[in-house]
């Protein structure tokens, strides 16, 4: 059993050692060390030693896709993957936040998304940004104009025309209508 099993809670320690134990050789061609997954390729050797390395067909490194060592959780469902099993929402449940951050790139870049279904707590994240903002934006033209919750419609709109969500020309004419209105 690997070292670093035996820091993790007995819930995933007996996850872990109920799956079937991979084999990492590719199948099609043995004396090949990478496996095509998705888009890319997986380097089997930095996997059995709980690393993943992502590599083009070219066998050049994937932007975005940094190397990672893969935690217990991580392990399973990667896996899972490779051996074409299920991946259940148990498995990704067990994972923090920014591991399922780093599985959703992962699967948006690698075009495996019909496989896995991951809800990315980044865009949760922004979609609830979006919905406060709406919110704001309502109670604004209905009449409330607290102190409070227009410096914080401001900050959303902002923050929002910063990442692209609302287009920087918008973001300013409704700052401008603000500053007019005295708010």
């Amino acid at each position: 059993m690997p070292h670093y099993i035996e820091c993790v809670d007995e819930e995933t320690k007996n996850a872990y050692e109920a799956q079937p134990k991979a084999t990492y050789v590719n199948p099609l061609n043995p004396m090949n060390k990478h496996l095509d997954f998705g888009n890319y390729q997986i380097n089997l050797k930095q996997l059995k030693g709980g690393k993943l390395q992502f590599r083009t067909k070219g066998g050049y490194f994937v932007k975005g896709l940094e190397n990672k060592r893969l935690t217990p959780n991580m392990k399973i469902i990667i896996d899972k993957l490779i051996s074409g099993g299920d991946v259940e929402y148990e498995d990704v449940d067990r994972l923090n936040d920014d591991e399922k951050d780093y599985l959703s790139r992962m699967a948006a870049k690698a075009g495996i998304n019909d496989r896995l279904k991951i809800p990315s707590p980044t865009l949760t994240k922004t979609q609830s940004d979006i919905n406060k903002f709406n919110v704001l934006r309502g109670q604004i033209v209905a009449g409330n104009d607290s102190s409070e919750m227009i410096k914080e419609f401001k900050c959303l709109l902002l923050k929002l025309s910063n990442s692209g969500h609302i287009d920087k020309r918008e973001a300013n004419e409704v700052m401008v209508m603000l500053l007019q209105l005295g708010l």
